[in-house]
């Protein structure tokens, strides 16, 4: 199967489990959530694959920024969950299995960002605000660019899959964790998110939704008005080779 169908058929199972707007039960929101961030996060690769072969000569440095700004959300991602989420699950819900899939594409994304990072000019600001550090800088090339992402991106598909299936709203009852706790989960990762920076984190987040999508779960004001027409303009040169929505 091509890397482009892996990326639209899962895009779909995430669309699946994170259909509609946010679910009012706290357990039934934990699986809606993380679809619906998977959703977004293989919208965003599903663009850089498909647009890196048609962008200008003279928009390459660009470019490149705007996919790191994917790197960065994912790594974020995976960030968040092995240091702020999945920790407050334990003891009484195992998320070892979930963590330890990350080593099963780790390599290869760590490979698509050196490669990125080395075709900026050294001390160039990338993601959300690492710089790129001395180095001997490479043109960028779609074709080796799309390789790389070739080799992980089965591992890393599959794993986002099978994560949706562990958060089963049935699975975290079963496993004794009280409303309570659940919800305290889901106000420390709120809290989180919140820190993050808008004009990087929340922009990309919103734009790189599938269209239709409620996710993120974020007041519509912000959605609509503070995130395109005020949030975006500091980076809105990366923006251009956003998803049309």
């Amino acid at each position: 199967m091509s890397t482009v169908q892996t990326l639209l058929d899962s895009i779909e199972k995430f669309q699946e489990k994170s259909s509609g707007p946010q679910p009012k039960d706290i357990y039934e929101a934990q699986q809606w959530e993380m679809a619906g961030a998977h959703a977004m996060l293989v919208n965003g690769l599903l663009n850089v694959y498909e647009k890196s072969t048609s962008v200008p000569k003279d928009k390459e440095q660009l470019f490149v920024q705007y996919s790191l700004q994917w790197v960065a959300a994912l790594d974020h991602h995976h960030h968040w969950e092995e240091n702020v989420y999945y920790p407050l699950f334990t003891p009484k819900f195992n998320t070892d299995t979930i963590v330890a899939e990350h080593e099963t594409f780790h390599a290869g994304t760590e490979k698509l960002k050196a490669y990125l990072v080395s075709c900026l000019p050294a001390g160039t600001t990338w993601g959300y605000g690492q710089v790129a550090g001395d180095h001997e800088q490479q043109t960028f090339n779609s074709t080796l660019m799309k390789t790389l992402v070739d080799a992980f991106v089965r591992e890393l598909t599959q794993h986002l899959i099978q994560e949706i299936t562990y958060l089963e709203p049935a699975a975290l009852r079963a496993s004794g964790l009280t409303e309570a706790e659940v919800n305290h989960i889901a106000e420390v990762s709120e809290k989180h998110m919140k820190s993050m920076p808008p004009t990087t984190f929340l922009v990309y987040t919103i734009m790189h939704a599938p269209k239709g999508s409620f996710f993120p779960p974020v007041p519509g004001v912000v959605r609509n008005v503070l995130a395109p027409y005020i949030f975006s303009i500091a980076n809105r040169k990366l923006w251009q080779f956003a998803p049309d929505r």
